[in-house]
Formats: C-alpha cells, structure tokens, sequence
C-alpha cells in the first residue's frame, strides 16, 4: 500500500477524470487523505470520503484573514469530527501575507486550530509557507505535535521538529529539490510521510500533478535512504496509519 497524505482531489483540475483517478488508486492500491481548505470545498470532500481508500481532513487556507470563515470553519468540523481524519491544512503562511499585524493574526487563528484539535482529539495537519520556525515555535509552545504538510524548512528545523514527535511530510517535488532531499536524508524515515499535494508540486514542473504520482518520490526517498521501495512503501504507509489512527 501507498499513501498519498495530502492530496486536494475534489479541486476543479480534476472535473474531467475524477472517477478515472479514483478507480487507478484502488488498481494500485493508493489511498489519499484528501484536504479541505475553504467552507464551500466541505461538502466535496465529505463526498468523497465515501469512496474506498480516501479519507478526508477539513482545514482553511493558512493565509486566511477572515474571523467569520474562521468561525464556519471552526463549527464545520465540530460538525464532521466524526467523518474526518485530521484538522487541516490550517497554519501560518508568510509567503502571501507581509503586513505585521496580520501575521499576528494569523498565528492567533493557528492556535485556535490547534486548541479545537486537542479538544476533538484529532491529528493536525500544519502548512508553515516561509513561516516554519514560527508554526514551530505555537506549536512547541501548546506542547502539540502535528505533521508539517509539503515542509520547506531548513534540515536542522526538520530533525528538531522529529524529535518533538512530528512528522514530516515530503511532497513528489522530491524528485528534483534538493532542499527536500536533504531534508529527506537527514529526518528518519519513522519520522516521514509522503504526499503530492495534488494538483501542484509535480514530479515534472508544469504538468498537473496526481496521487499515483506517489510512486516516483517513493523511489527517490528510498534511493536516498539505501533501503528497498517496499520497505520505504511500508514504512510510510504505517507512518501515515498511526498518525491518522487509520485501521
């Protein structure tokens, strides 16, 4: 088994072969944790975790200002706690927001996530764009751990965050970035989950990306850790299963 830990499959990219991708990743014996990331995406995303090997986690973009699609979506997953598998993508993103006192906020509404994810008792999912030592720090700060989603920190930022009981999560841009080969190399494998983030960060910039896509950064990671794909395919997988609380 293969999984693909973060995926945004119900996003418009795959109108014209949903049904044709979700049948292949039963074929090959994928399964997806499809993310959420605004109000209007829920009720795709619920729907789509009917289907056999998809799974789902409700979150809103890191770079949301917005109190009152904080408070939907806050009340959206009390709502569905019991169908999702974890909270997220929430976080902090500095990459799109630059002005100070909105990145104040954005880090007050991290901690709001992170409080509704010890209540519910339910994993976290964290995006930390050009802001990961700051989710680091909310996060060693609430005493929580979580798995730092498409993590683009530096190596040293990668281990700490390991030895803190997170994971990290390696998008299929593996392939060719060296920033998270090393991150790769240096983070034990009992500590990395891999995911495409589909439909972007491709094994091949510029073409759409999909979770089959999993294959290709499976047999990167297990060349750079001098260990079997099966053996990287199975570590991963039951890496992603504990975490998730799936089976």
């Amino acid at each position: 088994m293969l999984f693909d830990c973060h995926t945004h499959l119900h996003f418009k990219q795959f109108d014209s072969d949903r049904s044709e991708i979700l049948k292949k990743i039963l074929e090959k014996d994928v399964s997806i944790i499809n993310s959420t990331v605004e109000p209007n995406e829920v009720e795709a995303g619920f729907q789509l975790s009917k289907n056999k090997n998809v799974y789902w986690t409700l979150g809103l973009s890191a770079s949301t200002l917005d109190e009152k699609q904080v408070e939907e979506t806050i009340s959206l997953i009390r709502k569905h706690e019991k169908d999702i598998v974890g909270i997220g993508e929430v976080g902090v993103d500095y990459y799109w927001v630059k002005e100070k006192e909105e990145r104040k906020k954005l880090g007050e509404h991290f901690e709001r996530f992170i409080g509704l994810s010890r209540e519910l008792d339910l994993p976290l999912i964290v995006h930390s764009r050009d802001a990961e030592q700051k989710c680091m720090d909310i996060l060693e700060k609430n005493g929580k751990t979580a798995m730092m989603h498409c993590f683009s920190g530096t190596v040293r930022q990668a281990e700490i965050l390991a030895e803190r009981g997170s994971i990290i999560s390696i998008p299929t841009n593996l392939v060719y970035s060296k920033r998270k080969q090393d991150v790769a190399g240096a983070v034990p494998l009992e500590s990395i989950v891999l995911e495409t983030d589909s439909p972007y960060l491709p094994p091949k910039p510029g073409e759409r990306n999909n979770p089959l896509n999993i294959k290709e950064s499976l047999e990167i990671l297990a060349k750079i850790k001098k260990e079997s794909v099966d053996d990287v395919a199975r570590q991963t997988a039951e890496n992603a299963k504990k975490f998730f609380r799936i089976g």
